[in-house]
């Protein structure tokens, strides 16, 4: 039987008593968002797949084949020696680790396949290890009622870092525009379906690199409402992990001032469905993959 088992949540809550817990106390925090706001993201890729979940690994049987969705496995060393024990096969969709500087390897080598996120050079080309995108927030959806693009473009999120701060310095005079700023992730936030109508009613979206890696939730939330992203082209991290993708793509946030202001309604339009088109064409198959190698 395949069961799939939500993890990513299933941690003790540190003592913040002493510097070395912040880590443990962060990936805690994470966890928990993982489990609340990624859950949507990650059944769609699954929708393909027939599954029943448990609640824990007590639920498991002899032979049984698992998916597990899990973060902070750096931490499980001995969790996973003992699902391999257990399992006919494991299946881990690994979410986190945005640095990539832990040796995950002795965790890897217990599964049968791995899918994760924040993608690094010694994963683009392993066998093993298949990176996927970090998907959008649960909940986040394209309003259809909403007809008119009002914005030109729409910034939410934390101006944490330069390029964030020259983002908005070169597109301030695009107007009419939208920029809710927050002090850190997740923190003093839109309402998911305020959030909705302001990228439903946006033409562009700028998203630049996030704290640790180029990837961030917001290009994912802007395709899933129709907007056309503007991305930092970092290392040529998005052409490495979306081949022939309709991304807009720039090295200074000039370069995303000429193009906002260069196009016109039907070049909008135009690349706006490309963009849609693509979209929805890989998240199909993208749940084929997935169905595909579980299914095997």
């Amino acid at each position: 039987m395949i069961k799939l088992f939500w993890n990513t949540h299933n941690e003790t809550k540190p003592v913040l008593e002493k510097s070395n817990n912040i880590d443990a106390t962060s990936d805690f925090g994470w966890g928990i968002y993982h489990k609340s706001n990624s859950d949507k993201w990650i059944y769609n890729i699954l929708s393909k797949v027939n599954f029943v979940k448990i609640n824990s690994e007590n639920d498991l049987e002899t032979n049984d084949i698992l998916i597990i969705v899990d973060s902070s496995v750096e931490r499980k060393k001995d969790f996973y020696t003992k699902l391999r024990l257990i399992c006919s096969k494991i299946f881990l969709i690994h979410l986190g680790d945005e640095s990539g500087i832990h040796d995950l390897s002795s965790i890897y080598n217990n599964c049968d396949f791995v899918w994760r996120t924040f993608c690094s050079n010694k994963y683009f080309s392993n066998k093993k290890v298949n990176c996927f995108p970090l998907g959008y927030k649960s909940g986040t959806s394209h309003k259809k009622n909403i007809t008119e693009r009002k914005y030109k473009w729409s910034f939410i999120g934390t101006p944490h870092k330069s390029s964030r701060h020259d983002l908005l310095f070169q597109l301030s005079m695009i107007k009419p525009s939208y920029s809710y700023k927050t002090k850190r992730f997740n923190d003093q936030i839109l309402e998911t379906d305020e959030m909705n109508s302001i990228l439903s009613s946006t033409e562009f979206v700028p998203c630049p690199n996030g704290f640790v890696h180029p990837e961030t939730y917001r290009i994912y939330e802007s395709l899933e409402c129709g907007c056309i992203p503007i991305v930092e082209n970092t290392y040529q991290y998005y052409d490495r992990l979306f081949p022939e993708n309709p991304f807009l793509k720039i090295n200074k946030w000039k370069e995303a001032k000429e193009i906002i202001e260069s196009y016109e309604i039907s070049k909008i339009k135009k690349k706006r469905e490309e963009c849609a088109v693509w979209w929805n064409e890989y998240k199909k198959k993208l749940q084929e993959n997935f169905a595909k190698k579980i299914n095997l």
